[in-house]
This record gives structure tokens, C-alpha cells and sequence, in this order.
């Protein structure tokens, strides 16, 4: 990675997105960040060795990608801090703000070229997916410069805009869904006699190995069950009784419940030059 980066917002998801960047060898003097409180920047700057602007306007400043990775709550304010920033010859906007749609970016920021973008958290162990989605009138070169961006991280998709509050919620809740799902299978291994510690690897490593099968060449997830599941065996009367306790309908309500819950907070293009902090 040769483009100077600029993260405005230093939490979780910035934190796995500079992780990343750093463990595929980015030089962690073309990455800076800045944070609210200025803690979340110094602790990347200790952890991974990138600068810590003391403000938007100076991490911004000259940047080739800006990186906007903070809540939706404070965007209007952040973008106000933006406008006016010389950035970088052909610098692109890539915004990771769940629940605000791109053109309330280019709103408040207009001619700029704003990338929207959905990374899971497993992109800090450049095993994750990001998902893009191109704002109005931006140019396919920025496009391609987002999707450079985060190739080392693992894979990258495209999807229309309209889709990524679904993403945000299969794709950016997903690890979190997936894992809470692990515990709970850990849990069901300690009631079953188990040491809590040997169920908890158990569960991690059955979690690690499936991710591994779904994701090889021509895999899907019906070829898994049918490579695991014994006609009449334990593992089919174990699925059976899935189904019957409504698993696969709880999973539709819980990513159902999450798309309502970003799009009740969905940040527009007027929103985005006149609302408060």
C-alpha cells in the first residue's frame, strides 16, 4: 500500500481494519488516526506504530484515502470538520459509518468521491469481507482504490447501496452472531459433562473448521451438512431438533431486527449538513 491513509475514528472497527493493513505490510508511517478523546489514537499509535493527528483537519490534510470510521451520531459534525481539508490529488472517501448513506456524504462534502463500505471485524486477521458500494457520481477509479485498499484483508464484494443495511447486518454482525452461537454450543457441551475450557476449544475450532469447508472452491454450506451428516445419525437428530426449536427462523428475526434498527437511524443528505451533535 503506497497511498497515505487517514482514519477518522479510532474504535473496534478502525482498530482491525489498521491491524490488518499493518500484518499485510503496510508501512505504518503512511496510516494516521484521529479520535474524539485522542485515546483511541494514541493506543493505535502504540499498538501498531501509526501517527496520531491531534485533529480532522490534520489527519485529513494531504491524505489520499480518508478513512471515516466513527458513529452515526457524529458524523454531521465530522464532515463539517472536513469541508475545506486540502486532501490528496484524487483522494477518496470511504465511509464505514453504519446507518448513513453516501449521498448524505456528498451533502455535506459535495465533488468528493465516497466509497461506502461494510468490513467484518475478521479483517484484522486478514481473513474477513468487506463490502463496497460506490456513492453517486463517484468515479470508477476511487472504486478501485477502496477495493485495493482492503484486498489484503481478505475478500471483497460489491452490492448496490440499497442492500447495505442487510450487509451491515449479515456481513458486520455476522462474527458476533457466529460466535455467540459458539458459546452457546460450548455451554451445551459443559451441561453435557465437559470441562468448560476443552468445550470452549471444541466449539472454537468446529466454528474455525466450517469457516474454513464453506469458503473453499465450490463449497456450500448444504454440501457441509451432507459431508458431516450420517442419515439416522447423531448429527441429523441434532439438526432436526434445530429446526424444531426455530433456529433458522430466530436468525431471520435477529438480521431482520438489525436492517430496522439501521434504517430507523438512516443519516440522508439533509440530515447530514444540519443535525446536531
Amino acid at each position: 500500500m503506497s497511498e497515505t491513509v487517514a482514519f477518522i475514528g479510532c474504535g473496534r472497527i478502525a482498530r482491525a481494519v489498521v491491524g490488518g493493513l499493518v500484518a499485510a505490510g503496510a508501512a505504518p508511517g503512511s496510516i494516521r488516526g484521529v479520535s474524539r478523546t485522542g485515546a483511541g489514537a494514541r493506543a493505535l499509535s502504540e499498538e501498531f506504530g501509526v501517527g496520531a493527528a491531534a485533529s480532522v483537519r490534520e489527519a485529513a490534510a494531504g491524505a489520499d484515502v480518508v478513512v471515516l470510521a466513527v458513529h452515526p451520531h457524529e458524523t454531521p459534525a465530522v464532515l463539517r470538520s472536513l469541508a475545506g481539508v486540502p486532501a490528496g490529488e484524487g483522494a477518496v472517501l470511504v465511509s464505514l459509518v453504519a446507518s448513513c448513506r453516501t449521498e448524505a456524504v456528498t451533502a455535506a462534502l459535495p465533488g468528493s468521491a465516497v466509497v461506502r463500505a461494510v468490513p467484518n471485524v475478521a479483517v484484522a486477521a486478514r481473513r474477513g469481507v468487506t463490502v463496497l458500494s460506490s456513492g453517486p457520481g463517484c468515479p470508477p477509479g476511487a472504486a478501485d482504490t477502496a477495493r485495493a485498499l482492503f484486498a489484503p484483508l481478505g475478500e471483497v464484494l460489491t452490492v448496490p447501496e440499497d442492500l447495505m443495511e442487510t450487509v451491515s447486518a449479515l456481513s458486520g454482525a455476522g462474527p458476533a452472531l457466529v460466535a455467540h452461537f459458539a458459546q452457546a454450543l460450548a455451554r451445551a457441551g459443559v451441561a453435557q459433562g465437559l470441562s468448560p475450557d476443552t468445550a470452549a476449544v471444541l466449539a472454537a475450532h468446529a466454528v474455525r473448521g466450517t469457516g474454513a469447508l464453506l469458503t473453499g472452491p465450490g463449497a456450500t454450506p448444504d454440501a457441509v451438512v451432507e459431508q458431516v451428516a450420517s442419515p439416522g445419525g447423531m448429527t441429523e437428530a441434532a439438526l432436526r431438533t434445530l429446526d424444531e426449536q426455530g433456529l433458522p427462523r430466530s436468525l431471520r428475526q435477529a438480521v431482520d431486527a438489525a436492517v430496522r434498527l439501521s434504517l430507523g437511524r438512516l443519516l440522508t443528505g439533509a440530515e447530514s449538513r444540519s443535525a446536531p451533535l
